[in-house]
């Protein structure tokens, strides 16, 4: 695979896999990796999720914003998954939990969109790397433009 293809795979695995693991640095230094939904992405560029205010892992990307998500699917020929490396911005503000609200968010969080435990994470991935049997590609991500005829 050449690396527009590699980019292409890696863009459409995003888009077709609603489950994605995070990873996060905790507060020893250590990995922690949880099973979070996306919530929306735009290609390789953005991706978001939803989450408790009092969550670990948000306390553990307050002191350190660094971050990974993999994307994988498994249950199907031919076995493919993607790592991105990046960082997760914490956001509390108004517009960025209204992007994600929708019908049914409140019974998670009965105070609404301004519930005080209702959290959006906003992952910008600065590269990735795309494996498929034996194709193990990286890719950098950073300023990539956006469209079908680009690389998101």
């Amino acid at each position: 695979m050449d690396e527009r293809e590699v980019r292409q795979a890696a863009r459409e695995l995003v888009e077709r896999v609603p489950i994605a693991m995070v990873g996060t640095v905790d507060e020893h230094g250590a990995p922690r990796v949880l099973a979070m939904g996306v919530a929306s992405h735009e290609g390789l560029r953005e991706i978001w999720f939803s989450t408790n205010t009092s969550s670990d892992h948000v306390a553990h990307l307050r002191r350190d914003p660094r971050a990974s998500v993999y994307f994988c699917q498994w249950a199907e020929e031919p076995w493919r998954g993607v790592t991105l490396g990046g960082r997760m911005k914490v956001l509390r503000d108004r517009a960025s939990r209204e992007r994600l609200w929708e019908d049914g968010c409140e019974r998670f969080y009965p105070g609404g969109v301004d519930d005080p435990d209702y959290t959006v994470l906003r992952f910008v991935p600065e590269w990735g790397k795309y494996y498929q049997y034996g194709t193990k590609r990286r890719f950098e991500i950073r300023g990539e433009p956006s469209g079908d005829g680009g690389a998101s």
